[in-house]
């Protein structure tokens, strides 16, 4: 028999449930990261899509606390642009290339790239052209800062002590190499590859240095006091070393070392 006031399944006589006190904690929001990007093929391309992009979907796919969202910025306007806030972090960058002194962390390095050279082929052109700079002009890019030039972005000590004029795309300065404009063009090697896998009719017109002008250690530089910290970068960046995500992104975008 039921006790009195219940109903044999344990309701309430009423024959309506009791409301469960459940209290339902909600999913906490994501904080907001802000990632500085300015044109740096493949990394950044001009419509902003890239490798840089394509890392940012991984870490938000492969975490919770934190949402990467990409904010565009210019070569020579990243520093001051970090400084005031505007983005936590950066990635594909070096402390060598003028953020030395500034209020920025420096995470491990997890990619190599390189700057080449690249000539017009033809009869008599092999490796020893590139042995010297200062009878050649280059085209280099502007907000780029060049090993051949001790590490100088200025385009005034460039065009002036370096024969470098500056302009802002590489496929741009590759072409004109190719049509005989400039004796030479200094890119990023994984944007060179890239350009020639998409461009086959290309190759044969250019002779590419053996030579590197710089070998990149890429870093994520973060804002200090910024949202995020170094350590959770470089934790992160392990992980997903250690679990082929990253190494697999490499190989999807084609520039796995």
């Amino acid at each position: 028999m039921a006790l009195a006031g219940l109903a044999a399944g344990g309701l309430p006589s009423s024959g309506r449930a009791a409301a469960a006190d459940f209290t339902t904690t909600p999913p906490a929001v994501p904080v907001t990261v802000k990632v500085g990007a300015y044109e740096f093929p493949p990394y950044v391309t001009e419509s902003g899509g890239g490798v840089t992009q394509a890392l940012l979907d991984l870490l938000n796919a492969e975490q919770t606390d934190f949402r990467f969202e990409l904010v565009r910025t210019s070569p020579q306007r990243r520093y001051e642009d970090m400084e005031r806030g505007r983005f936590d972090l950066i990635a594909f960058e070096s402390l060598a290339w003028g953020w030395k002194g500034r209020p920025v962390d420096a995470s491990r390095v997890f990619l190599h790239d390189a700057e080449v050279f690249v000539a017009k082929a033809g009869p008599g052109m092999d490796q020893s052209y590139f042995d010297r700079l200062d009878d050649k002009t280059v085209l280099g890019r502007l907000g780029y800062h060049y090993a051949f030039a001790g590490m100088s972005a200025d385009p005034e000590v460039l065009e002036k002590r370096f024969n470098t004029r500056l302009t802002v795309t590489h496929e741009g300065n590759v072409r004109s190499v190719a049509a005989g404009r400039a004796a030479l063009a200094i890119v990023t090697r994984s944007f060179l590859a890239r350009f020639l896998k998409a461009n086959p009719d290309m190759a044969p017109q250019l002779l590419v240095s053996e030579r590197t002008d710089q070998i990149y250690e890429h870093t994520i530089l973060v804002r200090r006091d910024g949202p995020v910290g170094i350590a959770w970068v470089n934790g992160t960046l392990d992980r997903l070393e250690r679990s082929g995500a990253l190494p697999a992104l490499w190989t999807r975008q084609g520039i796995a070392p």
